[in-house]
């Protein structure tokens, strides 16, 4: 699979192309426009529905498989585009970049010790044709392609509420991370300025996700039943036993805050001042909850990062009463492999040495351990 990564060259003509055809996400467009529907790769419903992010592996002579970056950690984004939030895919496109040098590129990019995977998911209304569109878990310049290829409709119903329960039912049944499988969880945001609709409805999933949601959802091991749906209280308390995840709210309105904060709970909904500063907001939450930054100097950190002094105070205050270091609490923070890891086999958790250790030599048709390291 490689080594990789992001690079600005590639995301320099990805954008070109865009502008010159007149709509950053002109390529989803245009696939509407001809009646083609979601390009299977955005599509919830494509490519067999459940999103997996795998640590990078390259099988050597010897027979061994080689992790050739390091653990994987996995960070999605969903994104309101409804109504005045409809820019959101174009504004997130633009500051991709700066993100993607805050988490893992810049001097104290705060997931530099991992192999940083993405996902970008945006959201509509259950009245728009595409309630969902839902990128691969992508390590480099397929994260900014796979976003031009999606349809923001723009719509919503105009009634205060929106429906991004159905990205984060994704994020929490149809997601496979192997940096569970290591003894870590990945970080998702939901970014909105509405209310959620809390309850599911089957034929609204199968709408979304296709006919074979369900048994999806089984093979990705969170069995459910089709006539006994869970609320979005339930999936969201799942999704935070994988994933250190939190509420974006744009637009400081006190209903909103009051919904998502009974749901996530008051300490994992966070003020965004700007969906601009959306990329400085998210390093500043993995950050703290890496324990790579502290928040004494968070504000120093934000202004060196294109952050006014006005919002950086507003962001350090609103972040301040998140879980600070609840990833570092974690027993496997300390123990995450690194690249040249070795491993039997390409799926394989627990590795049987390393490509540096002194004296090296396993037999390669010796049977060794799956499953769980830790």
């Amino acid at each position: 699979m490689g080594k990789h990564t992001f690079t600005r060259t590639a995301y320099a003509a990805t954008m070109s192309t865009a502008k010159k055809a007149g709509s950053a996400t002109h390529r989803g467009e245009e696939r509407i426009r001809r009646g083609q529907g979601l390009d299977p790769l955005v599509d919830p419903a494509g490519n067999g529905l459940i999103r997996r992010s795998m640590a990078r592996k390259d099988q050597r002579e010897d027979g061994l498989w080689e992790m050739t970056v390091g653990t994987p950690m996995l960070v999605e984004t969903l994104l309101d585009t409804t109504g005045s939030m409809g820019s959101n895919v174009r504004i997130a496109l633009d500051r991709l970049p700066h993100l993607y040098d805050l988490l893992k590129e810049s001097d104290r990019a705060v997931l530099d010790r991992y192999d940083l995977q993405m996902i970008t998911s945006i959201f509509g209304d259950v009245r728009d044709e595409y309630i969902l569109n839902r990128s691969h878990a992508e390590m480099g310049d397929k994260i900014a392609e796979q976003m031009t290829m999606m349809y923001p409709e723009g719509g919503g119903a105009g009634n205060g509420k929106e429906d991004p329960q159905y990205g984060i039912f994704a994020a929490a049944y149809l997601t496979a991370a192997e940096t569970n499988a290591y003894g870590l969880k990945t970080y998702h945001f939901t970014i909105s300025d509405e209310p959620i609709y809390e309850e599911y409805d089957t034929n609204t999933l199968i709408r979304v996700f296709g006919d074979t949601v369900f048994e999806k959802v089984t093979e990705n091991g969170h069995p459910i039943s089709r006539d006994e749906l869970p609320d979005v209280q339930q999936v969201i308390n799942d999704l935070l036993t994988r994933a250190n995840a939190f509420f974006l709210q744009v637009d400081n309105r006190t209903p909103v805050t009051e919904q998502w904060s009974r749901l996530y709970g008051n300490e994992r909904v966070i003020a965004l001042p700007d969906v601009r500063l959306l990329p400085q907001v998210q390093a500043a939450v993995i950050g703290l909850t890496e324990s790579v930054l502290d928040l004494e100097t968070l504000q120093d950190f934000l202004v060196a990062n294109k952050v006014s002094k006005t919002a950086a105070k507003q962001i350090a205050r609103s972040v301040s009463g998140i879980p600070i270091g609840a990833q570092a609490a974690l027993p496997a923070f300390d123990k995450i492999l690194n690249a040249g890891a070795l491993f039997k086999n390409k799926r394989d958790i627990k590795p049987v040495g390393h490509r540096d250790d002194p004296g090296m030599a396993i037999d390669a048709k010796q049977p060794a351990e799956s499953g769980a390291w830790l």
